[in-house]
């Protein structure tokens, strides 16, 4: 006779419980989901950031040919700077298209000029030296590194990380408490069962072995079931072409599947130990 057969549990029960811990699971994959797309999405600015600078030269009163060989002559002969190249008026046009719609010519617009910089990440200039070179040539340019907009990417990843990391650890709450509640109520419901077991000779660590591998399958059995909802959710959504243009860093990969498996095998352990755990300790308080 099969361990779990000397306990009877309430098959109500456990289909309450492999519903909430699906519930539970089908959260934890798109906070993981979250958690390892704001990573991707700030690895990807910052990427984009590093390695490249910009030179902007006021338009106020024009921009001098003059003015823009002395900064460009600072530029090649600092340190760490690789190229620096000007923009053509077409290219300028195309960076004020998102915010201007069609733009008419530059001729017509105080556009400023600006000079593309490709430096070395490994030995990027120091700003604020550069910047007061280009104060000292008096040729009104002003030298943006894009470390404000780097440091706003990784604060904006880290805000999400955090919500996201939360939300796992709400989720892991909830299912342990779940856990320990429906343990509870099924050790007062055989209570007599399991005190003729203790009198047979019985130890707490056979009874804990009885609820710990029947809790295995039910938190296997809603895992699966919360991530398998969870995975062709994703991929529901992944398949949306507007998505995808929207949020290309989070496109699923080749290796997305792990994240729910990862969610499968610790619902299923947090499940195993939280049993385990409440009946050990509610059988030595004398339960």
């Amino acid at each position: 006779m099969r361990r779990g057969a000397l306990i009877s549990f309430q098959a109500s029960g456990g289909l309450l419980m492999v519903l909430i811990v699906a519930a539970m699971a089908f959260l934890a994959c798109f906070a993981m989901a979250g958690t390892l797309g704001a990573s991707k999405l700030a690895n990807a600015w910052t990427e984009g950031l590093s390695g490249a600078a910009t030179v902007r030269i006021g338009a106020e009163d024009g921009v001098s040919q003059d003015q823009v060989d002395i900064v460009l002559d600072i530029l090649r002969e600092t340190d760490g700077v690789i190229e620096a190249t000007p923009l053509t008026d077409e290219e300028v046009a195309a960076l004020l298209e998102p915010w201007f719609g069609t733009t008419p010519r530059l001729e017509d617009l105080p556009a400023p000029t600006i000079i593309a910089v490709r430096i070395d990440p490994l030995n990027e200039p120091e700003s604020a030296i550069l910047q007061a070179r280009l104060d000292g040539a008096g040729a009104g340019a002003i030298y943006d590194d894009h470390g404000e907009w780097r440091g706003r990417a990784a604060s904006a990843a880290r805000a999400v990380r955090n919500v996201a990391l939360g939300a796992l650890i709400i989720c892991a709450l909830a299912i342990a408490m779940v856990v320990v509640l429906t343990v509870r109520s099924s050790l007062a419901a055989q209570r007599a069962t399991i005190a003729t077991l203790r009198l047979a000779g019985a130890e707490d660590r056979f009874v804990a072995g009885v609820y710990q591998t029947r809790y295995l399958w039910l938190g296997l059995a809603g895992g699966v079931i919360g991530c398998a909802m969870a995975g062709a959710a994703m991929l529901a959504v992944d398949a949306l072409a507007s998505v995808g243009r929207a949020l290309p860093a989070l496109a699923a990969t080749g290796q997305w599947w792990l994240g729910p498996v990862a969610v499968v095998v610790f619902v299923a352990v947090l499940c195993v130990l939280a049993a385990r755990l409440t009946v050990l300790r509610a059988l030595r308080s004398g339960a």
